[in-house]
């Protein structure tokens, strides 16, 4: 009996270490895989429009290097060890009709189906008896590829520590995205479906909407849900009205579709489902205020799914404050949004990378909640919601153009931030609804400092050279543009000459590291004139910031 129970013990401590190999080696390659393949397009560069036939991929074939001989009988085992925070996988098969027939066989067999996707030929199932199900999954195991259901979740709620020195909107956001006040209309036939928490048709702010509750969560929302009203705020700056202001797109239909808990919890499964149904319900917009550090193939699916259905996918890109953008935002396909604070600048708290496509408020936005009551709401979540209601507003008004055509609208229009061009902080720019209002009226001028850029390179201690930016974000052309700079006791006069609109210049300056390395740092106040003529927003005009760098000398 010794012998027995001591060889059964070096087989159990064999196959535990296979498989946390393999595991963690699918870690790496799902994280990996994500970066090579999603990165934005160079500037210039054609969207990539959708395939005109879906066809639902399964996960990557597990390298049975990593698992000689045991990778399906080894993952029964590991999904049903009661330590896992989820025991339940994706099941990919290469047709729906495969996939019906699994679940048909799957109950006498082992397998509890918990839930199923036929347009994503997809089942989310779990083991009941380990030896059948190790059996059935060796018979189907050249027809199918599993993958782990991962964890999806509403992004954190920034620290408080990220919040310090960010300017926030609280009820100005549209107002500084130049959002004209008459906008009863826009929204107008459009359908925005809403994946979150679910959304409280009943709150004032709502109470003009037009609501469509599906729940694939089932049960309570649970009272001390952190994330309850989560759904809610998103709804309110979408198509709401919220302190006498109305969202983006105030005649827009909303498609509440309950994919997280009251905590913000859920999983990639659900997700997918939820994504499917708003693309087979006409969604012209998907808002994704959610998100996970790991890549779903079956999430994939459905995001391409809705692309090829004519649907718009909007996705927060994470409150995490780290490079690394969280899936969905990372997919092709999908619109990436992050936040920037009331001066402009791009959150701390934003996760940022090449797959950021485009900025919108997020600090200290005010948004409707649970109960009837109003927040301050900050994160990407926010952010998110604001270009999905800009979406909806441009599609009810642009009906001539595809949806496609109507990003890139967002996209032409959008401010400029810190860096000129597009860059991995905010993309293509900060989205300006005014912008793209006043595209064909003919006469603005508008320039405007932006912002100022120190390369992350270049901050190396010493004499360190930095950017700053101006635009024409008019529609006139502009000449005889007018630069002042003031820092550290001097001032820098500069001619920009001329600008078309759009346009963007930069000029190079240099400041000591060492003075803007101490507690007050640098203050530096820019300010640009026009020659002749009338400067439409002179708000803009003048930007005035202190500027802290890392200290040269710190370890």
């Amino acid at each position: 009996m010794s012998v027995n129970r001591g060889l059964l013990i070096l087989l159990v401590a064999v196959v535990a270490f296979s498989l946390s190999y393999w595991y963690g080696k699918t870690k790496q390659s799902d994280r990996s895989e994500g970066v090579a393949s999603n990165q934005a397009p160079p500037d210039g560069a054609t969207r990539e429009k959708p395939r005109q036939v879906f066809t639902p991929k399964r996960p990557p074939k597990t390298n049975q290097t990593d698992l000689p001989d045991v990778s399906f009988e080894a993952l029964a085992d590991l999904m049903l060890r009661k330590r896992k925070p989820l025991r339940d996988v994706v099941i990919g098969f290469s047709s729906p009709e495969k996939a019906a027939a699994f679940a048909l066989e799957a109950p006498s067999r082992g397998i509890d189906v918990i839930d199923e996707s036929g347009p994503l030929a997809s089942l989310r199932i779990r083991l009941r008896d380990p030896a059948k199900a190790r059996e059935m999954l060796g018979d189907w195991k050249e027809d199918t590829e599993m993958e782990w259901n991962r964890t999806v979740s509403a992004p954190a709620l920034p620290r408080p520590e990220y919040l310090d020195g960010e300017k926030g909107f609280a009820g100005d956001a549209a107002d500084w995205m130049d959002v004209p006040e008459n906008r009863s209309e826009w929204g107008r036939g459009v359908k925005v479906a809403l994946l979150d928490t679910g959304v409280n048709a009943d709150h004032p702010s709502l109470a003009d909407v037009k609501l469509t509750s599906i729940d694939l969560v089932g049960g309570s929302h649970g009272p001390d849900g952190a994330y309850l009203g989560h759904g809610t705020a998103i709804a309110s700056l979408i198509a709401g009205t919220v302190d006498g202001s109305p969202g983006l797109a105030p005649k827009a239909e909303i498609l509440s579709i309950r994919v997280l808990d009251g905590e913000g919890s859920g999983d990639s499964f659900t997700v997918a489902r939820g994504i499917v149904e708003a693309a087979d319900r006409g969604a012209d917009v998907i808002n994704l205020s959610l998100g996970s550090d790991t890549s779903s193939q079956v999430l994939q699916n459905a995001v391409a799914y809705a692309r090829e259905k004519g649907a718009l996918v909007v996705a927060a890109v994470g409150n995490d404050g780290t490079r690394g953008v969280t899936f969905p935002a990372r997919y092709e396909g999908v619109v990436g949004v992050t936040s920037v604070d009331a001066k402009g600048r791009q959150s701390s708290f934003a996760n940022y990378g090449e797959e950021v496509d485009i900025a919108a408020p997020g600090v200290d936005v005010y948004a409707a909640w649970a109960g009837e009551g109003l927040v301050s709401f900050s994160g990407t979540s926010s952010s998110a919601g604001f270009v999905s209601g800009a979406l909806a507003a441009e599609i009810s008004r642009n009906p001539g153009m595809t949806s496609d055509q109507v990003v890139d609208l967002l996209y032409e229009y959008s401010n400029e931030a810190e860096k000129p061009g597009a860059d991995i902080l905010t993309g293509k720019g900060i989205l300006n609804i005014g912008r793209i209002e006043n595209r064909k009226v003919e006469g603005i001028q508008d320039a405007a400092v932006v912002g100022y850029y120190f390369d992350p390179d270049e901050l190396k201690g010493g004499t360190t050279p930095f950017l700053v930016n101006v635009q024409n974000q008019g529609t006139a052309w502009l000449n005889g543009v007018s630069l002042q700079v003031e820092y550290g006791g001097l001032t820098r006069n500069f001619l920009i000459g001329s600008l078309d609109p759009g346009e963007v210049r930069s000029e190079k300056l240099f400041l000591d590291a060492t003075t803007a390395a101490n507690a007050e740092g640098v203050r530096i106040k820019s300010k640009v004139t026009l020659s002749s003529g009338r400067d439409a927003k002179p708000e803009n005009d003048v930007r005035s910031s202190r500027i802290t760098l890392p200290n040269p000398t710190s370890p």
